[in-house]
């Protein structure tokens, strides 16, 4: 998908990083745990009041169930007691904090600016915003899975990675039924590109700053 830029390279040795330390595995976890939470969320707020798919409720409730069953993980590998989703127990702080906001508001804008009426724009921007997310799921959970397989980690997310897989396929399946809907799928893939990058060296910069004991 054009837009979409892969950044497995940087995400590789960061997570070899991560994993490597209980304290900051701990709080990446955490953070990928805030970033489910915050997509389901986002899902649940751009259902109808009535006209609800089963598709979308099934999509909400494995995102929410993500979230908790990611935060359940951070007791295999620490005592650490992170009830919540402050900036000091995430990695990325407020890069992570504003992610997905960030570019649920960036794709309604580009939506907006290319002629959707304010009804269509909430749809259309849940199916490519939630395509973006899965497209970029879709390489970071691979990754992750086989650095812990490599470490022998505790921790394990390969039901998640099998759930964000089929979450892809549906969104592609939407992306066909959306008129243009390769080209808005390459501008929000773009948008998202560019707010990974900044997440990404922001939980970087989380890793230097935090002290990390072993």
């Amino acid at each position: 998908m054009n837009g979409f830029i892969s950044f497995a390279e940087q995400l590789e040795p960061l997570l070899d990083h991560i994993v490597s330390s209980h304290f900051l595995h701990a709080r990446w976890l955490n953070t990928l745990s805030y970033l489910e939470n915050c997509g389901a969320r986002k899902i649940a707020a751009c259902e109808h009041p009535t006209l609800v798919k089963e598709e979308m409720l099934k999509h909400a409730a494995e995102e929410f169930r993500h979230a908790h069953y990611l935060k359940r993980q951070i007791e295999k590998i620490s005592s650490a007691c992170l009830e919540d989703y402050s900036l000091g127990s995430m990695l990325g702080e407020r890069s992570t904090l504003h992610y997905l906001t960030a570019l649920d508001v960036k794709a309604s804008r580009y939506l907006k600016s290319n002629g959707f009426s304010k009804n269509s724009i909430k749809e259309a921007a849940y199916l490519l915003v939630t395509y973006a997310i899965e497209l970029r799921a879709a390489q970071l959970y691979p990754i992750y899975d086989a650095v812990l397989r490599n470490s022998r980690s505790a921790v394990a997310v390969k039901s998640i990675l099998l759930e964000e897989k089929e979450h892809l396929e549906e969104m592609k399946e939407g992306l066909n039924k959306l008129s243009l809907g390769d080209v808005h799928a390459a501008h929000v893939c773009a948008i998202e590109s560019d707010l990974c990058k900044k997440w990404i060296d922001a939980v970087g910069k989380t890793l230097h700053i935090k002290k990390a004991p072993n």
